[in-house]
C-alpha cells in the first residue's frame, strides 16, 4: 500500500512535468495533422458487404459463371471473444471433383493459409453451418481453367464465444513524446481481480507526424515458451492480426520500431501466469533530416530536445544521455523564464518512477 501510494504520487509529478513542458512546447511550435493508420485490405474477388454484426461475400459474377483461372481470398475477424458462423445461399454450384481436386473453397479456422484445415468443398449441395473456434477464419475460392458454375454466397455472422469468461474492460491509452506503459497498472488500477486472467490492452499515441519506438525496460514471462498461456503482443497502426508485429512469450524481448503512430500492446496472462510482467518505454520520433527542435539520434530517428539528458535514455543508442552534466545546465529553458523546468529533479523523479512502479 506504501510503494503504491508513493508511485501515484511520482506518477502525479512526472505527469505535471510533463504537462507544463507540453505547454510550452505547444506554444512554440505549430500543428500538424496526425498520422493516419495504414489499412491493409484483403485479396478479395466481387462483391463482399461488411456489417457491424457480420456480412455477405460471393463468388465472382454470381450468380452467373465464375470466370476460369481465379483464385480468391476472404480474411473474416470478429471483435476479441467472438466466433464466426458461415453459411451459404442457393443457388449454390462449384465443379464437382474426387476430393474437390479441382474448383473448391477451402476454408480454414484461423487467419492464415496454414492455419488448421476445416474443409475443402465442392459440387451441387452447399457446406452445412461452419463455425470457427476463434476469432478468424481463412477462406480461399479457387477454379481452374475449364467447367465453370454458378458458385457461391457466403453469409457470415458474429457469436459470443462460449469459452469466453468475461474478464471486465481492462484498456488503457498513452500520448506524447514518451512514456511507460507497464503491467503493473493492471492491479493498481484494479482492472482485474486476484487469481483472474488478464487480458489487457495499452494504445498509445504519437505526437503529430511521429512515429513509435518501443524498448522494454523489465519482461519476465512467468511460462516461458508457452505462448498460450502467457504473451506480449505488439501491433502497427491497430489490432488487427495483419498489423502484428512482434509477440514475445520466451525468455527475451526484443526493441520494436513501428511505423505508424498508433501503437497497440496486449497481454495475456491465464491464471496461473500472473507473476507474468513487462514494463516499456515508448518514445515518438520522426525521420531524418531533423529539425531545429528535434535531437538526432545517430540511429534514423529524430527525437524531441526536451527528451534529451533527462535521464532516460530515449533513443536506441544512448546518445541522447551521452556527455550530459551534473547538473544538466540546472535548467532547461523552454523559451518562457517562467515555464523553465529542472532537469535534475525531472530526472530524479522519472528515475524513481521507473525503477519503483
Amino acid at each position: 500500500m506504501a510503494l503504491d501510494k508513493l508511485c501515484s504520487v511520482l506518477e502525479v509529478l512526472l505527469i505535471t512535468i510533463l504537462v507544463v513542458e507540453g505547454i510550452a512546447v505547444a506554444q512554440k511550435t505549430q500543428g500538424g495533422q496526425n498520422i493516419g493508420v495504414n489499412h491493409i485490405p484483403s485479396t478479395q474477388c466481387d462483391s463482399w458487404v461488411r456489417t457491424s454484426n457480420g456480412g455477405h461475400f460471393t463468388s465472382p459474377n454470381y450468380p452467373n459463371l465464375y470466370p476460369p483461372n481465379q483464385e480468391c481470398i476472404y480474411i473474416l475477424e470478429a471483435a476479441p471473444r467472438q466466433r464466426i458462423e458461415l453459411t451459404f445461399d442457393e443457388p449454390y454450384y462449384i465443379e464437382p471433383s474426387f476430393e474437390c481436386r479441382f474448383d473448391h473453397l477451402e476454408v480454414r479456422d484461423g487467419p492464415f493459409g496454414f492455419s488448421p484445415l476445416i474443409d475443402r468443398y465442392c459440387g451441387l449441395k452447399s457446406p452445412a453451418l461452419i463455425r470457427s473456434t476463434g476469432r478468424f477464419m481463412w477462406i480461399k475460392f479457387t477454379s481452374d481453367e475449364e467447367l465453370e458454375g454458378e458458385g457461391f454466397q457466403a453469409k457470415y455472422s458474429f457469436i459470443p464465444d462460449p469459452d469466453f469468461t468475461y474478464l471486465g474492460d481492462c484498456q488503457f491509452e498513452l500520448s506524447g513524446a514518451d512514456g511507460i506503459v507497464r503491467s503493473s497498472q493492471v492491479e493498481q488500477e484494479e482492472k482485474t481481480k486476484p487469481g483472474q486472467a488478464i487480458d489487457c490492452i495499452w494504445t498509445i499515441k504519437a505526437t503529430p507526424n511521429a512515429k513509435i519506438y518501443l524498448r522494454f525496460l523489465d519482461y519476465q514471462m512467468e511460462h516461458s515458451n508457452e505462448c498460450k498461456r502467457n504473451f506480449v503482443a505488439v501491433y502497427d497502426g491497430s489490432s488487427s492480426i495483419e498489423n502484428l508485429k512482434a509477440k514475445f512469450c520466451s525468455t527475451v524481448a526484443n526493441d520494436v520500431m513501428l511505423q505508424t503512430g498508433t501503437g497497440v500492446v496486449r497481454m495475456w496472462a491465464d491464471e496461473g501466469s500472473r507473476l507474468s510482467r513487462f514494463r516499456m518505454l515508448f518514445t515518438s520520433f520522426v525521420d531524418p533530416p531533423c529539425s531545429g527542435s528535434t535531437y538526432f539520434c545517430h540511429s534514423n530517428m529524430c527525437i524531441n530536445n526536451s527528451l534529451v539528458c533527462n535521464g532516460i535514455q530515449n533513443c536506441a543508442y544512448p546518445w541522447d544521455e551521452n556527455h550530459c552534466k551534473g547538473e544538466y545546465s540546472a535548467k532547461h529553458n523552454l523559451g518562457d523564464p517562467g515555464l523553465s523546468v529542472s532537469l535534475s529533479f525531472k530526472k530524479v523523479i522519472k528515475h524513481l518512477f521507473l525503477q519503483m512502479c
